[in-house]
């Protein structure tokens, strides 16, 4: 479900669930523990047909992701 239809179904804006949103995002980032983390992968992925890429972080012991961004440029691996 799409943020507008949410907000639409709340009679609230689209901008409103988005903060909201993202607060709960850098609450939970904030809140994370990785000190369990000893080994990672690092792979990439088409978000869409376009090759518009991402990169993801993962922890290999419980197949959990532990960061994403965007591209599959130099930049990546400091951004994760």
């Amino acid at each position: 479900m799409t943020v507008t239809a949410i907000a639409g179904l709340i009679h609230e804006t689209d901008t409103r669930i988005w903060k909201l949103l993202g607060k709960a995002v850098d609450e939970a980032r904030d809140a994370a523990d990785y000190s369990d983390v000893v080994r990672i992968e690092i792979d990439d992925t088409a978000r869409k047909r376009n090759q518009s890429y991402i990169s993801i972080m993962a922890n290999l012991d419980c197949q959990r992701a532990v960061a994403v961004t965007q591209g599959r440029d130099k930049g990546a691996l400091g951004r994760l």
